[in-house]
Parts: structure tokens; sequence; C-alpha cells
């Protein structure tokens, strides 16, 4: 167990949450925009505390790693090396280790040494989302909460970060819940979902399992890739199998393969 949710309330804004997420798997909460994804993700990291309910957490301190959906919020130091250095610092990493650590994290992130001296601030939308994740990753959390990642990256960086993300969780168990908008991201990305429309969770399952619920994703106010909508209703329609795939090519392939 990762981290379990029992009727869980905040204001009227989250209502009656009751979900348990699995350790060592990608999980995402999917949900348009005013559902409660971000306050939902401020209770996971003990961010907000005065809701009703029971919030059950086995990881504690740097054990647990939250990344802002806007990455400016996490930064406070005028230069990258400061910024990746400091929790290592707080925690009493020697001076050898930070270092390693510090080339490490940005060689996970897609950026290099010569960032070090670069004002956050001053980075690229895309750049900034991934050293806000880089300054989680490089106190090497056990469990990682991350808020709408997708934003501000192009399609290379998003590609990236999916790769990125499943070899945390393949090569380092690591336990992963991200909150998104992006039903094509999670589509990717996913072992198990949750839909949140209006505080309230309406749909949960595993990845094949959304594949097959996209009438419960549009109920909840999240637009569809026309792509997927249509190897959905072919799949319903034509009561034929259809791979999910987001590749014009791989689909007209797929589509030969099940009419001859």
């Amino acid at each position: 167990m990762a981290i379990k949710l029992d009727k869980v309330s905040y204001q009227d804004k989250l209502k009656n949450i009751s979900y348990e997420f699995t350790e060592g798997k990608i999980t995402t909460v999917i949900s348009s925009s005013g559902s409660g994804k971000t306050l939902l993700s401020y209770l996971l990291s003990g961010l907000i505390t005065d809701y009703t309910g029971t919030i059950t957490n086995s990881y504690i301190g740097r054990e647990l790693g939250y990344v802002f959906q806007n990455p400016e919020e996490s930064f406070i130091f005028s230069n990258v090396k400061e910024e990746l250095s400091f929790g290592l610092n707080k925690y009493n990493y020697k001076v050898d280790n930070i270092e390693k650590r510090i080339e490490d994290t940005l060689k996970m992130i897609g950026l290099d040494n010569s960032y070090l001296d670069k004002n956050p601030f001053n980075l690229s939308s895309g750049e900034k989302s991934l050293l806000s994740l880089g300054v989680v990753l490089s106190l090497n959390p056990k469990l990682i909460i991350i808020d709408e990642p997708t934003i501000y990256l192009d399609n290379k960086k998003e590609e990236y970060l999916i790769k990125l993300l499943k070899r945390l969780k393949n090569n380092y168990h690591k336990t992963i819940i991200i909150f998104t908008s992006n039903i094509e991201f999670a589509l990717k990305i996913s072992d198990n979902y949750v839909i949140l429309k209006k505080g309230k969770i309406t749909s949960k399952g595993t990845n094949k399992e959304l594949m097959t619920n996209m009438d419960k994703v549009k109920n909840a106010g999240i637009s569809i890739p026309q792509i997927v909508d249509f190897i959905n209703t072919a799949n319903k329609k034509k009561n034929i199998n259809l791979e999910m795939t987001f590749d014009i090519k791989e689909l007209m392939k797929d589509i030969y393969r099940n009419v001859n």
C-alpha cells in the first residue's frame, strides 16, 4: 500500500473519496480544470491537513516528493546548482556525493552541466518543468506526486518524460501519482487510473479498462483525441479489436489486419 484514502472530504471541493494507490505503479488521476485534482494532490502530499476522513500514507519526509503544476513555485535560488543542492544539503549529504547526485540528476532529466549556473527563472517553460522534477528526484523519493506535468512540455519533452517515469517505476520501483487533464498522456503512461468529476470519483480501474471507458472520460469534461474516439467507436460498432495507438500509420495497419 502506498496511500489509502477512506471517505476523504475537503470543504465542498472533494467529496467522500475512497481509493488505494498501488505501490510500485503509475496511477493517473484524470479530471478537467476545477474538479479538485490539484486540491487532492495537496492532500496526498500533506500540504493540506484540515480534511475529514482518513488518509493512510506510508511515506514520510524525503520519501515523498511533490512536483507543482507551476514549476516556479518550487524555485527559490538564482541558479540551477543551488536549486538541486538545497535539499541534499538539508539532509546532510557529503559534498562529493552532492556533486555526483547533481550530475546524475541533470543527466536523468535530459539536461547537462552547462545549466548549473543558469537562473531557473530564465529557462524555457519545458526546461523549468524538467528542473522542478529534478529537484524532487535529486532526493531519490519512493513516492512521486506530479501535478499536470505536460502543460509546458512540447511533444519531444513529453515523450522523454514518459520514458523517464516508466524507467523510474520499472527499474527503481517508484510509486508515481500523476494528476492530469491530458488523456493521451494518461493512456500512454498509466497502470491504473481514477477519473475525478466535481470532487467525486466517477470511474477507476486499470489502463486497459480506461481505454474502453471513453464515455466516462467525456462525461468528466475531458476532450479525447480523434484517433482514440475512432478506435473505441470502431471496436464497439464493428465488433473488431483495434489496438490503442496514437500513430495513424500503425492504426491503418491494424485496420487492414482486422478486415482481411
